[in-house]
């Protein structure tokens, strides 16, 4: 059987996109039509779970186009909130060419209603309890229109990611999951949405899949390894154990944590290991924000601090900014960008926040009426305003935003983050150079295409007060 497994992508501004070769495509930026830095792990994952025998294609839209003409007999698409109507568009597309169409990922496991008209299957939950029963239905070609998982996925004996299916234009080739899940459940992010325990991969299996690279791979394709995990060390034990696994490894990794497990014995763990780079959600500097956002357990007074252990120990830091949280006040926006600086972060990147259907955040703006008009979804890649603001208009949200992303990426700015991480060691101040130099063209292609949609939609005020005058069927307000 021929089948294509899709990393459903878009570029952000851009929720009409549908492929670079198609109608409008040349009008994205550059810096914003690829995204081919860190491969993910999702895809190769989700082609190891299919049948060795079956002849399986893996395609990351952030990468290269989906051929829509390929002669495949099932697609299986992948995909998250904002993502979801190019996903839908997909699944037409294929349907119409009488490939079966199984969607499945975080979004339509919160919404699987919104892919029944468009797609063959739903997949709602996590793929691995449901894959065989899939499979079997797939070679039957007699698909359910639903396929709920039961349990939550055991992660204890997974198959050897497909890592020979995976695209090598990804300036990181190699991607992996050694942990699912998060303890934590901040009222923004989709996690809070969908019940599933935090889990752990035993560390032989990981040490095995890491290893097992094809032999065309480059020394640097070979060599270093993203965790795409949502919070590799909240398991102290665990992620001790695993940073003490690797070290006769020798690679060159970067994961996602939270700033509370960063202590000065895991940062040296983390150095020891090959940790080079590391994604913190510190989300915001304003403690007010942090409470309501029900991230208690940042604690902004302790982020200098905790990155200054990363710091000592060869170790750069990323974290992105949620701008717009209710504790956020225009005095501290105008300040964010210094403020950033002062803790440390080598590499900022801003956002809006983002109230995804499910969501407490999400139920608070609804109940609130802070929604605006508009779709959602189309709304949902960070860089439109889709709520009103608390403590400021729409309008000056987004001119925050792309102040914030002006100033955090001046040249100032970004030689100063550079130049600081030498003292760190010659991979670290690579590594952080190069994320610098990648984020500042994206953040400015950002700032731009803000900068012409506005142009074009004209001020929020006049928005509002044209919804407002028109009568209200239903179709035109944010749900």
């Amino acid at each position: 059987m021929r089948v294509a497994v899709v990393l459903v992508w878009r570029p952000k501004h851009f929720p009409e996109w549908q492929g670079r070769a198609r109608a409008g495509g040349d009008a994205v930026p550059a810096p914003l039509a690829f995204d081919r830095s860190v491969a993910p792990y999702t895809a190769v994952h989700l082609a190891s779970l299919l049948p060795r025998e079956w002849d399986v294609t893996v395609v990351h839209e952030m990468a290269r186009d989906v051929d829509l003409d390929a002669n495949w007999d099932a697609v299986l698409l992948s995909t998250m909130d904002y993502c979801a109507p190019h996903a839908r568009w997909l699944a037409r597309e294929f349907r119409r060419r009488g490939v079966l169409v199984v969607v499945g990922g975080l979004y339509p496991t919160l919404n699987p209603g919104y892919f029944a008209l468009d797609a063959d299957a739903v997949i709602v939950g996590e793929a691995e309890p449901i894959m065989p029963r899939l499979v079997a239905d797939l070679r039957a070609r007699r698909l359910q229109s639903r396929y709920v998982a039961d349990r939550p996925a055991d992660l204890t004996d997974l198959p050897v990611p497909r890592y020979d299916l995976m695209d090598t234009s990804f300036a990181v080739t190699q991607g992996y999951e050694a942990t699912r899940g998060c303890p934590f459940k901040c009222s923004f992010c989709v996690l809070s949405a969908i019940e599933t325990p935090y889990r752990r991969r035993p560390i032989p299996q990981v040490l095995r899949d890491i290893q097992a690279v094809p032999p065309g791979w480059s020394w640097r394709q070979r060599r270093v390894v993203t965790f795409w995990d949502n919070n590799l060390g909240a398991d102290r034990a665990y992620f001790r154990a695993l940073c003490e696994a690797l070290v006769p490894l020798k690679r060159f990794w970067s994961t996602q944590t939270s700033i509370d497990t960063v202590t000065e014995e895991s940062a040296r763990l983390m150095g020891r290991s090959g940790c080079r780079y590391v994604y913190i959600g510190l989300e915001s500097l304003a403690q007010e924000s942090l409470q309501v956002a029900n991230k208690r357990h940042n604690r902004v007074r302790d982020y200098r601090r905790r990155i200054g252990y990363l710091h000592r120990h060869g170790v750069a830091v990323m974290s992105i900014f949620l701008v717009g949280l209710d504790g956020d006040t225009p005095e501290y926006l105008r300040d964010l960008p210094n403020l950033i600086a002062d803790v440390g972060v080598d590499v900022p990147v801003f956002s809006l926040a983002v109230p995804i259907e499910g969501t407490p955040f999400h139920q608070e703006l609804a109940e609130l009426q802070r929604l605006l008009p508009g779709d959602l979804l189309d709304g949902s890649d960070g860089q439109h305003v889709v709520f009103r603001p608390k403590h400021l208009s729409p309008d000056e949200l987004e001119v925050a935003l792309a102040a914030c992303m002006s100033r955090g990426y001046s040249r100032r700015a970004v030689a100063r983050r550079v130049l600081r991480r030498l003292s760190s060691g010659w991979s670290c101040f690579l590594t952080n150079a190069t994320a610098n130099g990648i984020y500042m063209r994206h953040q400015r292609a950002l700032v731009e295409a803000a900068q012409r949609r506005r142009a074009g939609r004209g001020p929020w005020t006049a928005v509002l007060a044209s919804a407002d005058a028109t009568p209200e069927d239903g179709t035109g307000v944010r749900s």
